[in-house]
């Protein structure tokens, strides 16, 4: 620290898509704040391309998705040795703590998970928030001691020219329609997915409408893209052929996306597009709601075992799966009218 002023940064945050998109505030406020500092990241490889673009970063260092002991440690011997004059940890596992030991001159703050108020919410029931606070802002609160707050201006992404150049011909010419809606009925848990029927219906009824409409999401929701395709063919299927970055640049050309609690979904505002997001075994409590004022959330608030889990699983506790069943067509439909 030189009178207060950190002369090199260091955030942490290794995993997921959404988690890190909503890390954009603070690194944004952070350059703002500290135009002559030094501001490095550490990842994980799978999700880098998401920083590694940002104009307010200086350094993104990546760890292997499996990173073993070996990794972390020549990972942590090259942060001691840029002597970090303020240290942000911003994902609170083993492997961040880790990463942090020994390192930081001053400034060590790590983010507060609210841990015990979410098992109560989730394994009772029990409600102790006391108000909604965006895990974007949880960010923000771990750098509140360097005078850090909220501009409101939201989340951003980056991409050099080249992820437009290289999209793949088909997506390339798709984005010559001027009006369409991108679909992602992908999320990592089941108990987070719409029915994927239902988002066959909202591609029939978007494509009748005269707009056109694409599915994106990772090959993990291949699968998922066939069943709509199958139903409605009219549908262009992107899912498991595009980057990270690629999916970022299509949605910033689409009027909306449906969603689900997904990193699709954090992308989308980021690139200033706004969601029709389907809420299931999770609650906006938790963080993860969507953040633009033109986006919608579409949820059952009636159904008393919500939340679940806190990111999600793989089947209903319950049997009758009754958060996402419960969410009707006509519903996204009005909402994408809406917007």
């Amino acid at each position: 620290m030189n009178d207060g002023v950190p002369e090199k940064i260091l955030l942490i945050r290794l995993s997921s898509i959404g988690d890190i998109v909503l890390t954009t505030p603070l690194i944004r406020r952070l350059r703002a704040l500290f135009p002559h500092a030094q501001i490095d990241f550490v990842v994980k490889e799978a999700f880098a391309e998401l920083v590694r673009h940002h104009p307010a970063l200086n350094t993104v260092y990546t760890l292997p998705v499996r990173a073993d002991f070996a990794s972390l440690q020549a990972l942590r011997n090259r942060l001691l040795q840029q002597n970090y004059s303020a240290v942000l940890d911003l994902h609170k596992n083993f492997r961040s703590l880790y990463l942090t030991r020994g390192l930081g001159q001053g400034y060590k703050k790590r983010l507060q998970k609210y841990g015990f108020r979410r098992f109560l919410l989730v394994n009772t029931g029990w409600n102790l928030y006391k108000e909604i606070v965006p895990v974007y802002r949880r960010y923000l609160d771990v750098a509140a001691g360097l005078g850090i707050d909220d501009d409101g201006q939201g989340t951003e992404l980056f991409w050099p020219d080249e992820a437009e150049a290289g999209l793949p011909q088909s997506a390339a010419d798709f984005l010559k329609a001027c009006d369409f809606v991108a679909l992602a009925p992908g999320a990592g848990f089941a108990t987070k997915r719409w029915p994927v029927q239902r988002f066959a219906e909202v591609a029939r009824a978007v494509i009748a409408s005269g707009k056109r409409c694409c599915i994106l999401g990772s090959q993990a929701e291949q699968e998922l893209a066939a069943d709509i395709v199958r139903a409605e063919p009219g549908c262009s299927d992107f899912t498991g052929r595009l980057s990270l970055l690629q999916s970022a640049v299509v949605l910033s050309k689409a009027r909306q996306l449906v969603c689900n609690d997904s990193g699709l979904m954090h992308i989308a505002e980021a690139v200033g597009t706004p969601v029709v997001a389907l809420f299931g075994s999770t609650v906006r409590e938790l963080g993860f709601a969507p953040i633009l004022e033109q986006s919608v959330i579409i949820e059952n608030n009636s159904i008393d075992c919500r939340p679940c889990s806190h990111v999600g699983r793989d089947t209903c506790p319950k049997g009758h799966f009754l958060c996402m069943n419960s969410l009707d067509v006509r519903q996204v439909l009005a909402a994408l009218q809406g917007l």
